[in-house]
């Protein structure tokens, strides 16, 4: 048995067609831009940049933008208003970035912010810090 397609049809399906065939590659396109088009620092390119708020103990905030790459990270944050580049090392538990005497260390949602100068039982600079918002 035979169907038969008005031309209508036809055309609505080579149309319908056709739309797929562009978005897909739209989509391929997207996820494979250059590495140039990423930022990066002296071609370090980092695919995944997301910034971060947090409200931290004493009712104070902290946002930080985090820099994913595929073999590096770095987040910076702002310390008196000052912006800090600070690059991931090793870490026993959750992720730990140092920038001169300072050390952010991650757990999950939360953080705390410490001066490493000070005693090592000091209270961090930021303490008690969680997540509120992730962006893009």
């Amino acid at each position: 048995m035979m169907h038969q397609v008005s031309h209508s049809s036809s055309i609505r399906l080579i149309t319908l067609s056709h739309l797929m065939v562009s978005a897909m590659a739209a989509a391929t396109a997207f996820t494979t831009l250059p590495a140039a088009a990423y930022p990066g620092i002296d071609g370090v390119r980092f695919r995944d940049v997301r910034t971060v708020h947090y409200r931290c103990d004493a009712d104070r905030t902290l946002t930080v933008r985090y820099l994913n790459g595929t073999d590096n990270s770095a987040a910076i944050l702002r310390i008196s208003g000052n912006p800090l580049l600070f690059v991931n090392v090793i870490s026993a538990s959750g992720v730990r970035y140092v920038a001169g005497q300072y050390e952010w260390l991650t757990k999950g949602d939360e953080g705390s912010l410490r001066n490493l100068e000070l005693d090592q039982n000091a209270t961090p600079v930021y303490a008690g810090c969680r997540m509120v918002k992730s962006s893009r």
